[in-house]
């Protein structure tokens, strides 16, 4: 029976070429193809997953072989050597057949995978030579309107199904250790050699053939590995960094026959398979470690004794329904199951798969308990899960409480965690009472633990107002809402006080209204002037008075586009102060607008203003034009000098408006030399763009001291949104967004108001606000430009896609098939050049458990603007392909594991549907990565140390010197700071931990070392006033020697710029107040004789530019010192709890 399965692609992926060089490249060399240690005289390489034996098919994957194919993620496909298989090498490829149950027949087609540089997949047929190209190239989404996505046409290959590997114990690690894996054995970036490694019955080798050596030295005994490490963790495989996938790289460290540690790095063929055998290794080290007598696998199942006890007792609650009252029926077994969890539909499938096994007829439709214990073992336990378990426990399949202590510091970024938050989360999320008297935490409490609000990705700490509310208003965004009242679209659709109601409920405070006179100079109506309908203007704000501040309690803001006539606007104002009464704001400011503190609970009117030295009783003129730059701009070109139109304006309703008059914009200079803080622009979505775009200093200038208000295209008539990040990167407050669309833009927008509390008011980053205590702000071109990029420190997130979990079908799918191929992908928006898109693979025919396991990595430059949204597609949804979705800042993300909520495209949660994935955030490093040479290090050392401190001639005496007498300290400063940096990274290095580790995986690593050789007594850590210091005495093993070292270099360096830097940062800021002085007569310093030459205003912008270098250097020393300091506590904490600290 062949094994085939269909893989459904879009017609809308554009086929990539295939490079050229990839396809007619060859083979390595014969040299290649063997160990450096092997025979010369071993010129073939056996193939170990033969899929035909004809001769035809394997003269055509001779064929193939010159191709530089590796081997297929899903299958074990590979190339054969040009000589022919010997009976010895036919008998070993039948053997690994049997062991993946692969059939041959005559209908078989096989398929090799090759991986071009693009990362596409060229899918080859060796039955016909046809070749299918398949993309996996990043899907766009449609950006409002999933429905209108292009219909897909599927295309037809045939391939294999994806091979995935159960795990729910250590026991099935080494199952599928002892049947034996195709590894690719890598020796340098040339030299690789693919082998079949297996695990010996008894448990205490491993070997590997074919190889030209005698059969007892290609193997390597259990007792003589000292660790396995999975990544990219050994020089040999940050060698090949970028060939493999990190996730499928693992290394054994071994002592070989001379007592000398050597390494075997190997490459599994996809990430679960290299997980199993890490798993595997270590629970074999660590069971050799505890015990004196061989390990066995009854040993190895004792491990879940505990978990087994307690299924057996929750089993056994149910009714027995045959005569020796030992067995239930199908009914109650599925029952059961469901109460512990599991879905029905699985519980059946494995149930009657039971029930066609059994040869007893008496016992069918029966199960036993311990059948039902090991069905809801093998459904319950996710391997990815357990494999993390395994990694943090000592030798057991649990959690011990210091173990658990481990894992939240380490991973989840929790500091001084007690034993008594310890036994509280055992208590909450451990099924098992026998493990919560022990202190235990086993996999079942450890998956309902990620699974708990406490690994939710938002940080919890965002969930209530965790921002300075006391600054002015013109310094946060305001979440806004345009033409509230409408439900679909800009023409026709319908008006509803429903639309108030949704936009107050999902946290908007500035509420759109257009106001009509009403039939018969009755109340006056809202609707947009066409063919909307209309709702009463009166009823509509008394809904929204009640539910103003429900969600919360800072300002609202109405602005309203008055169109009525005098009468009515007299009524306007008489039923905005019956309805709000004291609610209402109307004082009026001079030179600071007030804080969201100081206008809780207030109600805002912004409105056109008739002028502060109109001395009118009943009503004035005003120009009745639309406010909105783009179509005033228009305007005035086109009548030039004719006159305006004016229309009348009601004074009552006029001194409703205080904070916000709207007035119409000209250009910049004419907003700094004469707008006042209490008058608002509004710009149209393209004019604003524009100013974004070519004007983007003066645009973030003019946000600093003044609001503006962004409305979407009047061309955007069915209702669709703008990207209202475009216009947060210059600081603009008011982004008006159709709500009752719903789409990416709009997910992205909940998103930013997702953090302090979802309130609806976000404070900008320091360098989009005016700071009153700047020096620079003196001079006016200098505050335009000097902040911006001062302080700000990028951040470099790594994002792991491990898994996901109980994923839905797409709901608006007109065409639905019977499965879901689900695909993540991960969208970075922000400032332009953070913006980023990248998607995993397709995981087919799993939408209940689909595993990526695949790593990315983002360079953030401005973390307080950035969002990052998952969004999970389908790749097999013929119409729609929107599974679900989440968004959020990247300020209020939690680093760790953690498992991410999944909502539909409207914003409803979607229940138990989840991502599983791993974060790390870490800063932007100085440090030059091992792999470089020396030389290379060097010049890239010194072209940053010059950059540091390349400050710019100002041409006046005293400044030029007091710049250049600050030039040796600032880089002596980034000396101290790199030297820290590249510290962490050798101490990674020494502990064989990836890149990205943080200080309290390298001590729990050093302190399992200490543990296997018995010298924990050797190594000790004091705390002397908050600062560690190592002591260690006696001789170390090698490894332990090498990363105890490396954590005395990080605590040196770390010592040496605390002290150090404290000295160069007092020098720092007191020639910063230095030039404060110059700054305040600069342009007269520099211009006595008023020329404004091009020279001198060069100079002024030199002074700008070295003022804003030095800022940043110093807020760079100032970040390095706190980070040092988090260093310190954060070895303290680890040595602590790894009981290395001494008191």
């Amino acid at each position: 029976m062949s094994m085939t399965g269909i893989s459904l692609l879009s017609n809308d992926h554009h086929h990539s070429k295939i490079d050229d060089a990839l396809l007619s490249s060859s083979n390595q060399s014969s040299s290649n193809n063997i160990d450096s240690d092997d025979s010369d005289k071993e010129s073939r390489q056996l193939g170990p997953s033969v899929l035909t034996a004809t001769t035809a098919t394997i003269r055509e994957n001779k064929q193939l072989n010159k191709k530089k194919a590796f081997f297929n993620d899903d299958n074990n496909n590979h190339d054969y050597d040009d000589e022919k298989i010997s009976n010895e090498d036919s008998s070993l490829l039948n053997e690994f057949q049997k062991s993946n149950n692969i059939n041959n027949s005559e209908h078989y087609q096989s398929f090799l995978t090759i991986p071009n540089q693009n990362n596409h997949l060229l899918n080859v047929s060796s039955s016909n030579s046809s070749m299918v190209i398949l993309q996996q190239e990043q899907q766009s989404i449609n950006e409002e309107n999933q429905t209108s996505k292009p219909f897909k046409r599927k295309v037809v290959s045939f391939s294999s199904m994806p091979f995935e590997k159960k795990v729910a114990d250590v026991c099935d690690c080494l199952r599928y250790m002892q049947a034996g894996s195709d590894l690719l054995k890598v020796r340098s970036y040339a030299r690789q050699f693919r082998r079949f490694y297996k695990l010996s019955e008894n448990l205490t080798t491993i070997s590997w053939q074919p190889t030209a050596k005698k059969p007892s030295k290609a193997i390597i005994n259990i007792d003589s590995i000292k660790e396995v490490r999975s990544g990219k963790t050994t020089d040999r495989l940050r060698e090949c960094a970028n060939q493999f996938q990190s996730e499928c790289l693992f290394s054994i460290i071994y002592t070989n026959g001379s007592d000398e540690c050597a390494e075997l790095d190997l490459v599994a063929s996809n990430p679960d398979e290299a997980n199993i055998w890490t798993t595997g290794l270590s629970c074999l080290i660590q069971q050799g470690h505890n015990q004196s007598s061989p390990t066995d696998v009854r040993t190895l199942e004792d491990r879940q004794q505990m978990r087994d006890r307690w299924l057996r007792d929750a089993f056994q609650l149910g009714t027995p329904t045959t005569i020796e009252n030992s067995l239930l029926d199908e009914d109650e077994s599925i029952k059961l199951l469901m109460d512990y969890g599991i879905a029905e539909d699985k519980a059946k499938v494995r149930l009657q798969e039971i029930q066609q096994s059994k040869t007893d007829n008496n016992r069918r439709g029966y199960f036993s308990t311990e059948q039902l214990v090991q069905i809801f073992k093998e459904l319950s336990t996710r391997p990815e899960i357990y494999h993390l378990l395994v990694r943090y426990s000592r030798n057991q399949d649990f959690l011990s409480l210091q173990d658990l202590t481990l894992f939240l510091e380490a991973e989840q970024g929790m500091a001084k965690v007690t034993k008594e938050k310890c036994w509280e989360i055992i208590s909450e999320f451990e099924p098992s009472t026998e493990a919560k008297i022990l202190g235990h935490l086993g996999i079942d409490g450890f998956t309902s633990y990620l699974l708990s609000s406490e690994c939710d990705i938002y940080d919890p700490n965002h969930r209530t107002i965790c921002q300075d509310m006391d600054q002015p208003l013109n310094h946060y965004f305001v979440a806004s809402s345009h033409n509230t009242f409408l439900l679909a679209d800009q023409l026709k659709g319908p008006s509803s006080i429903d639309g108030f109601i949704h936009a107050l409920m999902r946290g908007c405070r500035c509420l759109e209204i257009h106001c009509y006179d009403g039939l018969d100079n009755n109340e006056p109506l809202i609707h947009n002037g066409t063919l909307t309908s209309k709702i009463p203007f009166g009823e509509t704000i008394e809904m929204i008075n009640n539910c103003a501040f429900e969600t919360s309690s800072y300002p609202l803001i109405l602005c309203i586009e008055n169109n009525c006539s005098l009468p009515q606007q007299n009524r306007l104002a008489e039923l905005l102060v019956n309805v709000f009464g004291d609610k209402l704001y109307v004082q009026n400011v001079n030179e600071r607008l007030p804080s969201p503190n100081q206008l809780k609970g207030k109600v805002l009117i912004k409105s056109k203003k008739l002028p502060l030295d109109s001395n009118v009783t009943d009503y004035g003129e005003i120009t009745d034009e639309d406010d909105c730059y783009e179509d005033h701009k228009r305007r005035t070109k086109k009548d030039n000098a004719v006159t305006q139109k004016r229309r009348k304006l009601s004074k009552a309703f006029s001194d409703l408006v205080t904070l916000l008059q709207s007035v119409p914009f000209e250009d910049f200079n004419s907003s700094f030399a004469k707008q006042r803080c209490d008058q608002l622009c509004t710009f149209s979505e393209n004019a604003a763009l524009r100013l974004a775009t070519s004007n983007a200093e003066d645009f973030v200038s003019y946000n600093k001291r003044f609001l503006s208000r962004i409305q979407p295209g009047t061309w955007r008539v069915d209702s669709s949104n703008l990207n209202p990040q475009d216009f947060f990167n210059v600081g603009c407050q008011f982004v008006a967004m159709n709500y009752q669309t719903a789409g990416k833009f709009m997910d992205v927008y909940f998103g930013r108001f997702l953090s302090n509390g979802s309130c609806g008011y976000v404070l900008k980053p320091p360098y989009l606000r005016y700071d009153n205590n700047n020096c620079n702000n003196g001079a006016e071109n200098i505050t335009r430009s000097s902040s911006l990029y001062s302080s700000n420190i990028p951040r470099i997130l790594h994002i792991k896609i491990i898994s996901a979990l109980h994923l839905p079908r797409p709901e608006q799918a007109e065409m639905k098939v019977n499965s879901v191929d689900p695909y993540v992908v991960v969208q970075i928006f922000g400032a332009p050049r953070d913006c980023d898109e990248i998607r995993t693979k397709t995981v087919y025919h799993n939408w209940d458990n689909p595993r990526f396991d695949e790593s990315f990595e983002f360079e953030i430059a401005f973390p307080e603007l950035t969002l990052v949204r998952f969004v999970v597609l389908d790749d097999e949804s013929l119409d729609y392909d929107f599974i679900g979705q989440y968004t959020l800042p990247f300020e209020c993300i939690q680093p760790g594991y953690r498992h991410v909520h999944l909502y539909t495209i409207g914003g409803e949660l979607i229940s138990n549907a989840y991502l599983f994935i791993h974060i790390v955030i870490s800063s932007k490093t100085l440090a030059v990565k091992p792999r470089r040479t020396v030389s290379r290090y060097r010049r890239s050392l010194s072209r940053r140390k010059t950059r540091v401190a390349a400050f710019r001639p100002v041409n006046y005496k005293q400044i030029d010197e007091l710049f250049k007498s600050i030039v040796q300290p600032l880089e002596v400063a980034f000396e101290l700071r790199h030297n820290v940096e590249q510290s962490l990274i050798e101490l990674n290095v020494s502990c064989g931990l990836p890149e990205i580790s943080n200080v309290k995986q390298c001590i729990r690593k050093i302190a399992s070392r200490l543990q296997k050789a018995n010298l924990m007594e050797n190594v000790k850590i004091l705390n002397k006033t908050d600062i560690p210091i190592l002591e260690y005495s006696g001789i170390l093993p090698e490894l332990s020697r090498q990363s105890v070292a490396a954590l005395e270099e990080v605590i040196a360096r770390c010592r040496t710029l605390l002290e150090n830097g404290t000295v160069i940062y007092k020098k720092l800021t007191t020639v910063q107040t230095d030039l404060c002085e110059f700054n305040k007569d600069l342009p007269k310093l520099l211009d006595p004789n008023n020329l404004k030459t091009k020279k001198i205003t060069k100079n002024i912008d030199n002074f700008s530019y070295d003022m804003a270098l030095l800022q940043g250097q110093a807020d760079l020393l100032s970040k390095a010192k706190e980070d040092a300091n988090v260093t310190m506590r954060q070895i303290l904490d680890a040595a602590e709890a790894t009981h290395l600290l001494q008191y």
